[in-house]
């Protein structure tokens, strides 16, 4: 090969890799916080469909454990865009921060109240213990939801410890260290196929509990409005291809949750597929539960019921959905 012509080469390789570069460049990177969540798969769904690169951002999804400390990345500017449940949105709105939902994919994930094979009864759970994952997240909500539904106080019947994650309760409840846990389908179909009692399938129940919704900032919002557009373009986007191709969602699911059990991927994907609302809005009454829920402990919070524009700003999913 003569030398010019590996100059060549050469400034053709060096383009090549300018112009990969600069793409690179272009795609506006955004790190947006999730849990474990099945209700997320929107999100995972949305970035291995590169509908997020189609709108130029390079969406990536960061694991943080409990909707307490998603919120407050939201409120420091960290994450701007993340996914939280509604009441840990609702608490630190109420208390001052600057945190909003824009989007909420379900109305109520598929929650069963688990016990161990030795409660035969809610009244066998007094004095006993659950779990969350942390105080205040969407686990807590759940707990609490299934708990009063089976007539228990959540204050004063059980002592409920904070465990960090899903995996972590689903151990603490075969070993014997909690009697009873609010479980989403991917960690409680290990207990349904061993046939443990289940005092409550939430799923069967009139609760609307926003969880997983889409959360940013006002002021976010207002210094990257085409941004929180386009990211809820892809977003949507995500939600119709899960409803359209279950087995691409599986994939997601298995590959973002890290979830090698074909079983529990088909029948979490097949759980949350059927309620996956192709129009997200955050629900009236979704808010309005969790600001009764908060009420126990926050009398302040009163001044909320009936009032739920503190807590949501459907403008730019508003706009999205009416290109449609």
């Amino acid at each position: 090969m003569t030398c010019f012509k590996l100059q060549f080469l050469i400034l053709i390789f060096c383009a090549l890799l300018l112009n990969q570069r600069a793409s690179a460049e272009e795609m506006k990177r955004i790190y947006y916080g999730t849990t474990a969540s099945p209700a997320h798969l929107p999100v995972w769904v949305a970035k291995d469909a590169g509908f997020f690169a189609r709108y130029g951002l390079n969406v990536e999804p960061v694991q943080i454990r409990g909707g307490s400390l998603i919120a407050l990345v939201i409120i420091t500017g960290d994450l701007p865009l993340s996914g939280v449940g509604a009441e840990s949105v609702v608490a630190a709105r109420a208390a001052g921060g600057d945190v909003v939902l824009l989007a909420c994919p379900i109305d109520a994930d598929p929650v069963y109240l688990i016990t161990r094979p030795e409660i035969k009864s809610p009244a066998d759970l007094k004095g006993q213990a659950s779990a969350v994952t942390r105080y205040g997240s969407t686990t807590h909500f759940y707990l609490r939801a299934a708990l009063k539904h089976v007539g228990l106080d959540p204050e004063r019947d059980l002592t409920v410890l904070q465990l960090g994650a899903g995996p972590e309760m689903v151990a603490a409840l075969e070993v014997g260290r909690i009697q009873a846990a609010a479980l989403t389908t991917r960690y409680a179909i290990r207990f349904l196929e061993r046939g443990w009692p289940v005092l409550v399938d939430l799923s069967k129940t009139d609760l609307v509990y926003p969880a997983s919704c889409v959360a940013s900032s006002r002021a976010y919002i207002r210094a990257e409005p085409k941004t929180t557009e386009d990211f809820l373009r892809a977003y949507v986007a995500g939600i119709h291809l899960i409803r359209k191709d279950q087995n691409f969602a599986e994939k997601s699911f298995s590959k973002w949750l890290r979830e090698k059990d074909p079983a529990i991927v088909k029948k979490s994907v097949a759980a949350y597929a059927g309620l996956f609302k192709p129009a997200p809005f955050v629900p009236d009454k979704g808010i309005e539960n969790v600001v009764k829920d908060l009420l126990r402990k926050r009398p302040e919070f009163k001044e909320y019921l009936g009032w739920p524009e503190p807590f949501r700003e459907n403008g730019p999913l508003e706009k999205v959905l009416r290109e449609k």
